[in-house]
């Protein structure tokens, strides 16, 4: 096997990546809609690093810009392919490396499945596994009561979401153990954040302007925050 490092994606990649890739390794409470995210990353509309092997499809880091403070890591997924070769972190690292060179956002915020309640399963993976693999690269899980926007009309609620932080120049001052956001200065960018996601997202208001529960239980949470 021959892996091939890519800094974007070549004319005709965005769909495979997407369907050899990317659908077999996220539910579409994670992914959303295929199509869109194709047309997406055909579009350069989202950064992206990717590992291939000729036309194969290996591993791939793809990011958000959703604000000028906030940087996501929307999906990393690598095929079971190259396991031992190293290419998720060579990915992570390649991606996190050039968007604070590049970006120098607040923060480099995930979603990770929450590890005590989502079990493994051969189609995506051990959640356990997965979170010990961020944290051998420094992720650090937020003291928040996270409530992952509904992506789509048509796919379920992600649920049992875990939002972590990967790096950024308020990183280093998020406790390890706690996770604790208060007194960080991050609660501006992190509303912000928020309602940039929930307009992008297909979540929906009542007829008294409210979201479902847990987002707004969510959002009461950030505005507390500084």
């Amino acid at each position: 096997m021959r892996i091939e490092y890519q800094n974007d994606l070549k004319p005709g990649q965005a769909e495979f990546l997407v369907r050899d890739l990317l659908e077999v390794s996220f539910g579409p409470e994670e992914l959303g809609d295929p199509g869109d995210l194709i047309e997406q990353l055909a579009g350069e509309d989202l950064p992206v690093f990717s590992a291939w092997d000729d036309s194969r499809p290996l591993g791939a880091a793809i990011g958000w810009l959703a604000t000028t403070e906030i940087t996501m890591l929307s999906w990393l997924a690598v095929s079971p392919l190259t396991r031992g070769h190293g290419v998720g972190s060579e990915l992570f690292q390649r991606a996190i490396s050039q968007w604070e060179s590049r970006y120098s956002p607040l923060l480099i915020l995930g979603e990770v499945e929450n590890p005590h309640q989502h079990v493994a399963s051969e189609q995506y993976g051990d959640p356990r596994r997965r979170w010990a693999f961020y944290q051998r690269l420094g992720a650090k899980h937020l003291d928040f009561p996270f409530e992952m926007p509904r992506l789509s009309p048509d796919v379920p609620v992600g649920e049992d979401m875990w939002l972590v932080s990967f790096a950024g120049r308020a990183h280093g001052a998020i406790d390890t153990q706690t996770g604790e956001l208060s007194g960080l200065g991050v609660g501006s960018a992190l509303r912000e954040f928020l309602d940039t996601y929930l307009k992008d997202s297909a979540e929906t208001r009542d007829a008294n302007g409210k979201f479902r529960p847990p987002v707004e239980r969510m959002l009461d949470a950030a505005a507390q925050l500084d």
